[in-house]
């Protein structure tokens, strides 16, 4: 689907990501890649630019991937076609098992991030981790990315 979109403002076709579920792409030094489902994500504007804050649990292998691999994450919002991947990549752990393979899931280089995207996506965003934050009321870290780029499918356009 990489000819299939386009860059877009990080705030356009906001609905749907505000409305589904995402797949949370991280990634350590060595190129090792891991993909989880992501619920708990926001987006807003700071400045001149647009922030994606998310949550994620210290016992996942993403946490670890994020706090000793590469400082980048993308978020994308699957279509229908690859819907499925969100309940493998929510019932499997990366440490032991190639979630990409397992879901039939298909990357795209990153334009401005070392983490690639997804393709058969309706939305792509490339971030560099600007933020971290502990929470002492829950089990979940937050980590705040800057949108480097967005991408949206011709499919919602």
């Amino acid at each position: 689907m990489s000819e299939n979109r386009i860059e877009i403002q990080p705030d356009q076709h906001i609905e749907y990501f505000e409305s589904n579920t995402a797949l949370m792409v991280s990634m350590n030094q060595d190129g090792e890649k891991n993909v989880m489902a992501l619920d708990w994500k926001e987006i807003e504007q700071r400045g001149e630019g647009f922030i994606i804050r998310t949550q994620v649990a210290y016992s996942r292998y993403t946490y670890k991937l994020l706090t000793e691999g590469l400082k980048e994450f993308t978020i994308n919002i699957p279509s229908e076609k690859i819907s499925h991947a969100i309940s493998i990549t929510g019932s499997y752990s990366g440490r032991n098992t190639d979630k990409f393979q397992k879901a039939g899931l298909e990357t795209i280089p990153g334009v401005s991030s070392k983490v690639p995207t997804l393709k058969d996506c309706l939305l792509n965003y490339e971030c560099k981790i600007v933020e971290t934050r502990k929470s002492d009321l829950s089990s979940h870290h937050f980590f705040y990315g800057k949108v480097l780029k967005a991408f949206a499918s011709k499919e919602i356009l």
